[in-house]
């Protein structure tokens, strides 16, 4: 599967660049700073900035969201080792807020679009609203809620980084919208090193 997927980012590069071969190589570096979304593990995923200073560029990208329920389930069975009562933490609403920084270095530039190479990190930030509440045995078979006691809100948090370096090509697609595509050498967290999983985005590039 990850092969496979190497393989149709490949097939569409080749594709592309045969096309889109009347845009001029003038008018290509004119363009030089564009608005869009990009997806991949050190561009971040969600809205993303992206500007061109002659060789050197910046790349800037920023989204979130949040998913889950507001409601907690008030009830609750089993034994629990026959404890007359019992705190039980539950998971609400949870979101996730991506940002990355990427420097993008430019190798070549022709009709189709601008070679390079593309450097950075992300940040993943994880937040899960957390509830505390206490049930009590009810005849020896199960646990409801305690009413008199309030719940004990908590927030749990969590963060992932992904940092790396890469190539891409930025692909002219006519009337100001470019596509990006990069496969770059991804070190995570855990210190594990992966180059299989590319990136791609849709920019639209102001004249």
């Amino acid at each position: 599967m990850k092969r496979l997927l190497v393989i149709v980012v490949l097939l569409f590069v080749v594709c592309l660049s045969q096309g889109q071969t009347q845009s001029s190589k003038l008018k290509e570096e004119s363009r030089n700073t564009g608005l869009g979304f990009h997806f991949g593990t050190i561009s971040g995923n969600g809205f993303s900035y992206r500007k061109y200073y002659n060789k050197s560029g910046l790349q800037v990208t920023l989204g979130g969201f949040t998913s889950g329920s507001k409601e907690i389930n008030n009830s609750i069975y089993g034994n629990y080792n026959g404890a007359s009562i019992i705190t039980i933490t539950e998971n609400g609403r949870k979101t996730k807020l991506s940002s990355a920084i990427n420097y993008v270095r430019t190798l070549d530039t022709n009709q189709v679009g601008r070679f390079y190479i593309v450097a950075g990190g992300s940040l993943l930030s994880s937040f899960i609203r957390q509830y505390e509440i206490d049930y009590q045995m009810v005849d020896w078979t199960h646990y409801t809620l305690i009413k008199d006691h309030p719940e004990r809100k908590k927030w749990d948090s969590d963060y992932a980084y992904y940092f790396g370096f890469g190539l891409g090509f930025d692909f002219n697609l006519g009337q100001n919208f470019h596509c990006t595509v990069e496969l770059p050498l991804t070190v995570d967290e855990e210190s594990e090193i992966k180059m299989y999983i590319p990136q791609v985005g849709i920019y639209y590039f102001f004249k």
